[in-house]
């Protein structure tokens, strides 16, 4: 029986529970692609099948690292840039002597902030749980959340450069707001927007026909969560959010997908099917870059004995990838050159979509 198959069946054993609405599961590799489905788009909707679209949240993260990488590749940018050479509003930051100071009680940054402080997730910014910071980033509209900043990547950016930095560039992991201040520089440094860098860079070379920063609603799955009973419930998405062109295009937890586009994109990672990057760029992509510090600081969110690279989990034994907060999660493995993906569309700290990810793993296998 394969790994699929396994899968399939327990998935589908948490959507007659009641854990899962639906869910779609995927692997790719030299042999070909499997796609399976099952369950429903919404609870009273229609089933789950392979072109379902999903808000793949923070898989977006290493598709953003891909965009970044064929940047760096063609001389666009480097990864020692400083971001000021784009970003003018954060050339001259400020620091907090402590996490938790008072956002007066700040001193100038040691350093620029480059490229590879964004995608290595260190340039001081980020998700903050130190208070004031985090009261202040909540107030201002930019702190870390599941959908994309509701304002422009102008705004978004003049309101986050106006707050102090939670610690030194360089010192210090700091999960997420990077991808959304990486998509906007990408844009400036280009002169184009954000959709048009993924159409021609990743979706045009693979032949992706369903990922964007918005989708068709009628083959769009709802987003659910779990009660404190533990029953799911639809999960509050504003209003025209992934159905209709944003104001930002996050490549934090912007991008719409189908499991087959996103099985491209991690298969060209493994080695497998056309290639967006040089074996070089995916060698750096998924080479450690926390040293035990910051590796400390990450702790709550990637597994035991995983490190981050560019924008990727990288994990001991070599796979890497990342999950979403929305119920997706994708791993590409070099080895092997086998990627897989799934999609439950459950928020990822419900039952349903905890027991699904533990039997993701398998596909890798």
């Amino acid at each position: 029986m394969s790994a699929l198959t396994v899968l399939a069946e327990t998935c589908d054993r948490l959507v007659d529970d009641g854990s899962l609405v639906g869910w779609v599961a995927g692997v790719r590799d030299r042999d070909g692609v499997q796609i399976s489905a099952g369950g429903r788009r919404s609870i009273d909707g229609p089933p789950m099948d392979p072109q379902t679209l999903f808000m793949i949240a923070s898989c977006s993260k290493p598709v953003g690292g891909v965009l970044a990488l064929r940047l760096v590749e063609q001389g666009l940018i480097s990864l020692d840039d400083p971001v000021s050479r784009w970003l003018p509003e954060l050339a001259r930051p400020r620091v907090l002597t402590r996490p938790d100071a008072d956002l007066a009680d700040t001193a100038p940054a040691e350093r620029p902030i480059t490229v590879e402080h964004l995608l290595t997730m260190t340039p001081g910014f980020g998700w903050v749980t130190e208070r004031p910071l985090s009261v202040a980033m909540n107030d201002a509209g930019v702190a870390p959340g599941p959908f994309p900043p509701p304002m422009t990547p102008e705004e978004y950016l003049g309101r986050l450069a106006s707050l102090p930095l939670a610690n030194q560039p360089g010192s210090t992991w700091r999960y997420h707001t990077s991808s959304d201040v990486l998509g906007v520089l990408l844009a400036r440094a280009t002169g184009r927007s954000v959709s048009d860098l993924l159409e021609e860079h990743v979706c045009r070379p693979l032949g992706l026909g369903d990922t964007g920063f918005s989708g068709d609603p009628g083959r769009m799955a709802r987003v659910h969560g779990s009660d404190l009973s533990g029953a799911l419930v639809p999960f509050p998405v504003p209003e025209g959010t992934f159905t209709t062109p944003p104001r930002f295009e996050s490549l934090a937890t912007g991008l719409v997908a189908t499991v087959g586009d996103q099985l491209a994109v991690l298969a060209s990672l493994a080695g497998t099917g056309p290639a967006l990057l040089a074996p070089e760029s995916v060698a750096t992509m998924r080479r450690p870059h926390l040293v035990d510090e910051q590796r400390a600081a990450a702790s709550d969110l990637l597994d035991p004995d995983s490190n981050w690279g560019l924008h990727v989990e990288t994990r001991p034994d070599g796979r890497f990838g990342w999950a979403g907060g929305l119920g997706t999660i994708g791993y590409a493995d070099p080895a092997t050159g086998r990627a897989a993906f799934l999609a439950t569309q459950v928020t990822v700290d419900a039952p349903g979509t905890v027991a699904a990810f533990e039997g993701f793993w398998p596909l890798l296998d």
